[in-house]
């Protein structure tokens, strides 16, 4: 087929199904092979390019995920084009469905697709082709909707070898309506005009439109319109006269690494308000006028919307965006330029590490240290390192940014597998905010026990009010009571599909899962035992952003965490507000500790300092120091010394007392030397088998089975096998989620390839081990979450 191109896709006959895949090499027909037709060119156009094809392809082998199942996570939403089954039952099932028996699964699968006649199966197709060989019901495959494509308006233009300007002046005015002349000379100003503006501008333009379409001088034709996802500017942002020694020590580094056009990895530790952006921007204006294009990947959306403004205020349209958020028309327009080669910088989240640019040179993966590069769901991958793989592939420079680097980046920084660049100061030399912290064991005023503030903090914010500047409180957990606790028997109250408890929500004053989303109506009667004495524990951030309303009742408050960000651009109007001053103390989660940059924020509160301390993760020391020197970044910015209060029950915890004194040094040495005594990353890999299933028991056996099936394969391996250590099979800490009842095992090896040859021999084997227990196996590389 003349138009199937590498890059594009193709519906194809497998099996008695028709389904989408997709080009990934052309090769000469041998005329001995059995092959079919393909039925379809689905694109006009590559949707990428070939030299991202074996980035796919490491992505799949590495985090053992089929490729075209890649490709399509990668895709914007809604291209994929895959029929799927419906079902009508016959006369003979009608009649059927009423004599079975009512618990069989016969009777509930006819039972659903009579009151669901026509919508799409939720079981396999082998699970209902025995009933359709009985002629109980009629299978009829249907296609998904349309996949997003050009956005199509109409436009008017003057006709070919039409003089339109001569037709103006000879025409006599006496026919004219009063404004069409001025309607004329619009048309003649421009080659494309929007027919829904010119209505828009002339009140008869619909009439004027039609009556020169009749005599030929006019034509209407359809052409696609560009989705600009861009928005405002959240806030200006100050261009630097100029780079100061330890920037552009940074930069230089860099351009001479971009001259080589070579791989060359680099870890830019700069403390937080160094001017890491400016080294970005500096590097990518240098990479655009080498003729490649830069990826700029964060870990959230809002601060990909934060950074845009930046580089676009500076750049105009040469920068794309790209995330989650944006809509599925969104998406696909602003990946159709990425593939055309229309822009040369491209801002995102972690999908934006796909962008089908023709030409990378560098990638800069800000925030590196963030967990959020982890995505938790299939293909399993792990944005940072992916980035340096595309790097290498792409003969690109590639910079990890911190104020806190992962241990796994300085430690290959320390072995000169990434080049370190240091920015160890402040610009202008600002001072780093002065430390205080508040050991919530000592505070013993009795007003104050159990509170959330302690006096001093509470003192300290209405001193900054005075003084008219703004603060920042984090707490990285949201809601408003943590949990309902019986008095009598000691249950809280728990979510019915996962093993947590659930979180009470004042505005919708209601108890929700943070996992599943359930919801309940909140209780004074507990289910376990029927006690009406219910007591409320814990604290989230909406009880937070109520009690600072109700001490300050003259500031203005607002909050910012995964609830009151959930509506489109709401993000963007907090901080933008913010920006501008309208807002006095900003409540919320791990949200406002990213690279944000507010000049007029001189205090920081710290609530509950050890909460991530908790988490049964070997990670929890790490992330509790990256948190607290974030959130401790956001202070002191601007002209004026900034102060930060941290409440603690921990104060002597080495990832508490370093991130006070800014000391990652020791604190790399501490976490450093723990994980080597204990083998963990970064000196060795992990994996992570995750199994879920309906069944506790046949959960439980699954794993065991598994477990001893690895055990039985490594033992095949004398020697290799030693080099493996098995942890488990063992309960997940959350033993229940979402309906799932959930297992466990973790893999530790220190031969990455020998742990990626057992993964597959445990892939294969698995499919036919747990397919009769409706177990789901998850194979997670490299995990992030242990719960």
């Amino acid at each position: 087929m003349p138009n199937a191109h590498v890059g594009c896709r193709a519906l194809v006959p497998f099996n008695n199904r028709k389904v989408t895949g997709y080009i990934l090499e052309k090769m000469p027909r041998n005329q001995d092979e059995n092959l079919k037709e393909i039925l379809e060119i689905l694109d006009t156009e590559s949707l990428f390019h070939s030299q991202l094809i074996p980035f796919f392809e490491w992505i799949a082998e590495y985090y053992i995920h089929p490729i075209g199942k890649v490709i399509q996570s990668v895709l914007p939403g809604g291209m994929n084009t895959d029929p799927y089954n419906t079902a009508f039952l016959t006369e003979k099932g009608l009649s059927v469905c009423k004599a079975l028996s009512s618990h069989s699964e016969e009777r509930q699968i006819l039972s659903w697709i009579k009151d669901h006649p026509g919508r799409r199966l939720p079981w396999p197709t082998h699970r209902i082709s025995g009933l359709e060989k009985r002629g109980w019901l009629i299978l009829k495959p249907r296609r998904g909707k349309g996949h997003p494509g050009p956005l199509m308006r109409k436009f008017v233009r003057v006709k070919e070898g039409v003089d339109l300007r001569s037709i103006i002046l000879e025409e006599g005015g006496e026919s004219r309506t009063k404004n069409e002349v001025e309607f004329l000379e619009s048309i003649l100003s421009s080659n494309e005009n929007l027919l829904s503006e010119l209505v828009t501008r002339f009140p008869n333009g619909s009439y004027l439109v039609g009556k020169w379409i009749k005599k030929g001088i006019l034509e209407s034709f359809k052409a696609p319109v560009y989705r600009n996802p861009a928005g405002n500017i959240m806030f200006p942002y100050s261009i630097p006269e100029k780079l100061y020694a330890q920037q552009d020590r940074a930069l230089r580094y860099i351009r001479n690494s971009l001259d080589k056009r070579t791989f060359s990895p680099c870890l830019l530790y700069g403390v937080t308000g160094s001017g890491k952006t400016e080294v970005y921007f500096k590097a990518a204006e240098y990479t655009f006028d080498s003729g490649r294009q830069v990826i700029l990947v964060v870990p959230e959306i809002s601060l990909a919307v934060y950074m845009e403004g930046i580089f676009r205020s500076r750049l105009g349209n040469r920068v794309a965006i790209y995330h989650s958020g944006l809509s599925r028309g969104e998406r696909y327009d602003q990946w159709m330029r990425m593939a055309r080669g229309d822009v040369d910088l491209v801002i995102g989240a972690r999908s934006a590490l796909f962008a089908p640019l023709p030409s990378v040179g560098l990638i800069v993966v800000d925030e590196e240290h963030d967990s959020a590069y982890k995505q938790e769901s299939s293909p399993h991958y792990q944005a940072r390192d992916a980035a340096v793989v595309r790097a290498k592939m792409e003969n690109a420079v590639v910079i990890l940014g911190s104020g806190t680097p992962s241990v796994q980046s300085f430690q290959n920084s320390m072995i000169k597998k990434y080049h370190l660049l240091l920015m160890k100061d402040r610009v202008e030399k600002r001072p780093m905010p002065d430390v205080e912290v508040v050991d919530m064991k000592t505070v013993e005023d009795k007003k104050f026990k159990n509170e959330i503030f302690s006096p001093r903090l509470k003192q300290a914010i209405d001193q900054n009010l005075t003084a008219g500047n703004q603060t920042i409180l984090f707490l990285n957990r949201r809601g408003f009571h943590r949990m309902y606790l019986c008095r009598s028997c000691g249950q809280n109250i728990r979510c019915p599909n996962c093993d947590v408890a659930l979180t009470y929500h004042l505005k919708e004053d209601r108890l929700i899962c943070h996992y599943c989303g359930f919801c309940a109506e909140a209780q004074t009667k507990c289910p376990s035992c029927g006690n009406e004495g219910l007591r409320v524990y814990g604290f989230g951030t909406e009880k937070l952003e109520q009690e600072i309303k109700g001490f300050f009742p003259d500031s203005r408050v607002a909050r910012m965490d995964a609830d009151s960000t959930r509506k489109k651009g709401q993000a963007f109007r907090i901080l933008k507000k913010f920006g501008r001053q309208e807002i006095d103390i900003l409540v919320g989660t791990q949200i406002i500790t990213k690279g944000y940059d507010f000049p007029f924020v001189t205090l920081v509160g710290v609530i509950a300092a050890d909460f991530s301390l908790g988490f049964p993760d070997f990670r929890a020391g790490e992330r509790t120091f990256q948190i607290l020197s974030q959130v401790t970044g956001r202070a002191g910015r601007g002209n004026q010394r900034g102060r930060v209060i941290i409440q603690t029950f921990n104060p002597d915890h080495y990832a508490i007392s370093t991130a006070m004194a800014y000391d990652y040094k020791t604190f790399f040495s501490r976490e450093r030397e723990l994980r080597k005594q204990l083998g963990y990353p970064p000196f060795s890999r992990l994996a992570c088998l995750k199994l879920k299933g309906n069944s506790k028991r046949k959960t439980a056996a699954a794993a065991q089975r598994l477990g001893l099936a690895i055990k039985d394969i490594l033992t095949k391996w004398p020697e290799k096998g030693k080099q493996i250590q098995l942890l488990g099979p063992s309960e997940a800490p959350i033993s229940r989620l979402k309906g799932k009842y959930r297992w466990q095992i973790l893999i530790k090896s220190r031969n990455v390839s020998l742990l990626q040859k057992l993964l597959n021999e445990i892939e294969r084997s698995s499919r036919r081990m747990l397919q009769s227990d409706g177990v789901h196996l998850i194979l997670d590389v490299d995990p992030y979450q242990m719960t």
